[in-house]
């Protein structure tokens, strides 16, 4: 009887315990460090450089008073490295992938339409190019007389990143997330061509011309858009930042602000092309992200 009395003692005492005693408690955020590789011409064709992401953090600025707002100029490659030593970091743009998401939570901000080949005129004759004029990227990596160039650490998103590991390309470079020298390294020689997003070679156009001598080519089978967004470490701290920070942009207005500040504009027949994927995506990114 004494041990019955005992055991049901011993069971009143855990219905005792409050619910959230079991729910880990998040460590507050006083600080992020926000890793930002993302300068680009203005778009007034002078030579200053403007960043998108510091929009998006002078806007949430106001909305997390708590937090101070420190900000990193840090390529893919070391953005990547702090953010898998578990350091108390953001990335502000990170492309979306599997292997990234074991590695750091995400909050999306962006959609972008796939990449291209980008490559000197003369060479376009060179290029396995299908009926449609769509490249074969798999037999262009295979083919030694041709160089292509990347960005190290960089994703190129989760159709071309296996091409991209079963044949590597010749030349890797460590620079900005989006490849500022890598275009100019196709005009002088170093290289015969690289992926990029049409916009951005269309940016950097703005400040070196010349660059509208390269042509840019679809890449067969290459047609999902690109998700891209906040990637904070996978810590207990960047669980607890992520979520500030996707309650924050989860409303109309912080969508509307994406929209207009972490898109690019693009051609005609691309906005028409993709519209409604675009439509539906900030449609879902007014609202909270469901279950982070």
């Amino acid at each position: 009887m004494g041990r019955w009395r005992c055991a049901l003692a011993a069971s009143w005492l855990l219905l005792a315990v409050p619910a959230w005693a079991a729910e880990p408690v998040e460590p507050p955020v006083r600080r992020i460090t926000w890793l930002a590789g993302d300068g680009i011409a203005a778009a007034d064709g002078s030579q200053a450089i403007v960043r998108p992401s510091d929009r998006m953090i002078d806007w949430l600025t106001p909305r997390l008073p708590q937090i101070e707002q420190v900000r990193v100029n840090a390529n893919a490659k070391r953005s990547w490295m702090l953010i898998e030593a578990g350091e108390p970091v953001c990335h502000t743009g990170a492309v979306r992938l599997p292997e990234r998401e074991r590695q750091a939570y995400f909050t999306s901000t962006r959609l972008l339409p796939p990449l291209q080949l980008i490559v000197r005129r003369e060479l376009r004759s060179q290029l396995p190019l299908d009926a449609a004029g769509q490249v074969d990227l798999p037999r262009l990596l295979a083919d030694p007389r041709l160089r292509g160039v990347r960005v190290q650490g960089r994703s190129y998103g989760a159709q071309i990143d296996p091409m991209l590991q079963r044949q590597p390309l010749s030349t890797e470079v460590a620079t900005g997330d989006f490849g500022s020298n890598v275009l100019p390294m196709l005009l002088r020689g170093h290289a015969d061509y690289a992926l990029e997003f049409p916009f951005m070679v269309d940016v950097q156009a703005r400040q070196r011309p010349e660059l509208a001598d390269l042509a840019m080519l679809p890449i067969r089978g290459v047609t999902g858009m690109v998700v891209g967004g906040v990637a904070c470490s996978r810590t207990p701290w960047g669980l607890a930042a992520i979520r500030l920070i996707d309650r924050a942009l989860g409303t109309p207005e912080g969508a509307a602000m994406l929209r207009a500040t972490q898109m690019p504009r693009l051609p005609p027949e691309t906005e028409r092309l993709y519209r409604d994927q675009i439509d539906a995506f900030f449609r879902q990114r007014s609202q909270p992200t469901p279950g982070l």
